[in-house]
């Protein structure tokens, strides 16, 4: 009994040490992964501090992940988030497409720069979109993708959510740059992205989530934006005033 004892003792210390070697590499891998496929992606960089793996329960938590701005924009970051949790089906992780169950966004931070014909988020969603490219039609070939984009696996995301966003807005219009901090953003509710289709690639989640988050935020920079465009032609036309007022006064000095 007393061997049978420590030879069960001993299974369970071997079983806690590979669960622990197997949640260090698990959250390794995802950073890595996050870090490296992330600016082939968006084109800027993607950073992401730690990466917290639940194995029991199945999920994981990601820890300040922040995407930086494309060349050409001032704002610090484009989006920067403390927390994410993505709640995974383990049944489905060596299978093809993984199921996610759920993936929470809370309380990201959201910086909106430019205008409505040209944005940080607009060019990060472009990039996103001519990394992997969609079907035109559905008779349309499909595009041509390089290995990279082609590999790996697909994934099917039952709910994604984004709650409690803040908006910074850096609006430019007629010269006038106005910024507006910590504005409420609208929730986004997204379901069973990739199902139709059998799964989708992470690039195309990427796509998917940085096109709604870049809609929310336009409607909201919107709402801005015809304002700004008005005191910026108001603000011309006042010193356009103010100039001919200047040239009458002069040439009244200059008559008398």
């Amino acid at each position: 009994m007393k061997l049978l004892a420590k030879v069960l003792l001993a299974l369970l210390l071997v079983v806690l040490l590979l669960v622990g070697v197997l949640h260090l590499w698990l959250g390794s891998l995802i950073k890595r992964g996050v870090e490296q496929v992330g600016p082939r992606i968006t084109q800027t960089s993607v950073t992401l501090r730690d990466v917290d793996i639940a194995l029991l329960s199945g999920r994981a938590k990601l820890e300040d992940l922040t995407i930086g701005n494309p060349t050409g924009f001032q704002a610090p970051s484009a989006f920067r988030l403390r927390n994410a949790t993505v709640r995974l089906d383990w049944k489905s992780a060596l299978s093809d497409p993984v199921i996610i169950e759920e993936i929470v966004i809370d309380g990201p931070e959201i910086t909106f720069e430019g205008t409505m014909a040209s944005s940080n988020l607009g060019t990060i969603r472009d990039n996103a979109t001519a990394f992997a490219p969609a079907d035109s039609s559905e008779k349309a070939p499909a595009p041509k993708r390089d290995a990279q984009q082609s590999s790996g696996k697909k994934v099917v995301i039952k709910q994604f959510t984004m709650t409690n966003a803040r908006a910074n807005l850096w609006l430019r219009a007629g010269g006038v740059e106005t910024k507006a901090q910590g504005i409420s953003l609208q929730d986004i509710r997204l379901k069973n992205i990739g199902a139709a289709s059998g799964g989708a690639s992470f690039q195309e989640v990427a796509t998917i989530v940085l096109t709604s988050i870049t809609n929310s935020a336009a409607r909201l920079a919107t709402s801005l934006d015809k304002p700004l465009e008005k005191g910026a032609q108001a603000l011309g036309e006042s010193a356009e005033k103010a100039t001919s007022k200047t040239l009458e006064d002069v040439k009244g000095l200059l008559n008398k």
